[in-house]
């Protein structure tokens, strides 16, 4: 547990006017240089001064601000801490301690502190939004609503608060007031094509109620690479809406090769990467005995985006037992961390990452990973990690945590490929932009899922998006029975549960069951008949 060093400078002599002067000039030269974007000259400069002046508290906020942009985040700790030695209580740089608790992964400490700053009368605009936007990610979002709305009592018309306060009504299922926000904020800035794609998305446009024209409109005019791709995937989903399927899937295919072209990306590297990972994480590794962490509190559910994970995580996470920590990359992290620590050679590639992971202290990761889900998971005796890319490391996840539970959601692959490619991800899934290349992933991670089942045949639970939209009682009592939890009917009335969903699904998550979505994929059948061939050929079902 990370806290203030109050011996870090023990009774600080009082500046002289003249140090003073000498300390501000070249505190202003640090700041023309940080702002230059020089950072390294910057770094030197404020080094410098601190050494020469280690009782000017703004030289030590200078270097907290440079070492946080060079990432070396526990360095930018020790310089704020030292900074509110020499001057507490301003709460700009206390906000900058708590952000850096959270970046070092002390959200218990960063919960606290953050609550405590809610109180301050502050007038700054970004101080409020910043706070807000670090309590939405603390998953206090009340107090982060709060925050923002400050921030708007400020500046009404501040385009970013108005973007993160829409962000944070869709979570929590505040459709109505996230579209006012969203309509006011582009009526301000047109040229916000993240607000016009999330307004889209919103609900289901109508004949009567669509952005259409202004969407082709906005496309007419010149714009970056990813303000393109953003309006052509609104565009794609609002034609979509209007059963327009042929122009839709072209917009979404226009949308996708803008994007493409302008990412770095190397499909080889992925498929070599799934197919080391069977090979490391054989029969014999995974079945170990006596190794991981003894919990019984995670429950990952594992497979590729847009399959229906989301309705499983919310029918699971209505259960009174059972907390939702969202789609998490703690288990990654500490499996990084471990590696970092161990003493050995960077991993020149992902391929050296596999098998150097196999030789990891299985129990300290395992309870490393659940300390890192702290404070939002200890009052309850499950929670939920929902990051579908976990399914790479089932075979870790098996040693480090040998009593998790593990759920794979699957879907026809045809469904599969069409939902993730009408869908702009704001980070990763990079194979996702190109139908040939999402095939090809799709196939290579069908194989590792096969081979996770083959040789852990006990360990993974199974459930396909279609018979759970068929025979939901049924299948939702077999979720609950592998889970070890009762039958509560909260889980079959899951569209009443009004926790956030920061998903792409939080506005269907809020509806009742339904099978509309099963075979969509035949709506554009022409389309994708290249794409159904290849499924076939590698033996994936798509009927």
């Amino acid at each position: 547990m990370l806290t203030r060093n109050t011996n870090v400078i023990c009774d600080p002599k009082p500046m002289q006017n003249e140090d003073i002067n000498k300390a501000q000039t070249a505190l202003d030269a640090v700041w023309k240089n940080i702002q230059a974007k020089a950072i390294e000259t910057a770094q030197i400069q404020s080094q410098n001064l601190c050494k020469e002046h280690p009782e000017f508290a703004p030289g030590w906020h200078a270097l907290c601000d440079i070492n946080l942009r060079l990432g070396k985040i526990p360095d930018a700790f020790n310089a704020i801490r030292k900074a509110l030695a020499l001057q507490p209580d301003i709460p700009e740089w206390e906000l900058i301690e708590t952000k850096i608790l959270y970046l070092l992964g002390d959200r218990s400490k960063a919960r606290e502190r953050a609550l405590s700053l809610i109180n301050q009368a502050n007038k700054s605009v970004l101080f409020w939004a910043e706070l807000a936007l670090l309590l939405n990610k603390l998953n206090l979002y009340q107090q982060s609503l709060a925050g923002y709305q400050q921030a708007l009592n400020l500046q009404p018309n501040n385009p970013q608060v108005l973007f993160n306060l829409a962000s944070l009504l869709r979570f929590l299922g505040n459709f109505e007031e996230a579209k006012h926000a969203l309509d006011k904020l582009i009526a301000l800035n047109p040229n916000d094509t993240e607000a016009w794609l999330l307004r889209s998305n919103l609900n289901k446009q109508t004949e009567q109620n669509n952005h259409i024209k202004e969407l082709h409109s906005a496309l007419d005019r010149p714009a970056p690479p990813l303000a393109k791709s953003q309006l052509y995937y609104a565009l794609g989903k609002e034609l979509e809406d209007l059963n327009l399927y042929t122009d839709a899937f072209d917009a979404f295919q226009q949308g996708a090769s803008v994007r493409r072209q302008h990412m770095q990306y190397s499909l080889e590297n992925d498929l070599q990467t799934l197919q080391h990972l069977a090979q490391v994480f054989d029969n014999d590794t995974v079945n170990q005995t006596n190794t991981g962490y003894d919990s019984t509190q995670p429950i990952f559910i594992v497979g590729l985006p847009r399959t229906g994970s989301t309705l499983v995580e919310r029918i699971i996470s209505s259960h009174s037992d059972v907390f939702s920590a969202g789609e998490l990359n703690n288990f990654a992290i500490q499996m990084m961390q471990q590696i970092q620590q161990s003493g050995v050679a960077k991993p020149a590639n992902k391929l050296e990452l596999i098998g150097l992971s196999k030789s990891l202290d299985f129990q300290q990761l395992g309870q490393r990973y659940i300390q890192s889900t702290r404070p939002d998971t200890k009052d309850y005796a499950r929670f939920i990690d929902k990051l579908p890319l976990n399914s790479l490391y089932v075979g870790l996840i098996r040693l480090a945590l040998p009593k998790a539970k593990i759920i794979h959601v699957e879907r026809n692959p045809l469904d599969t490929c069409f939902a993730i490619f009408k869908h702009i991800f704001t980070q990763g899934y990079p194979f996702s932009y190109d139908l040939d290349e999402l095939c090809q992933y799709q196939i290579a991670h069908h194989h590792l899922m096969a081979h996770w089942k083959k040789v852990l045949p006990n360990h993974i639970h199974t459930i396909s998006y279609e018979h759970l939209t068929s025979d939901f009682t049924a299948q939702t009592n077999a979720l609950l029975d592998y889970c070890d939890l009762s039958r509560q009917k909260a889980c079959f009335d899951f569209q009443h549960n009004a926790a956030p969903s920061t998903t792409a699904s939080a506005a269907q998550v809020r509806q009742p069951v339904y099978s509309s979505s099963v075979n969509k994929w035949k709506q554009v059948s022409k389309q994708l008949e290249s794409v159904r061939l290849k499924f076939e050929q590698a033996g994936l079902i798509c009927e």
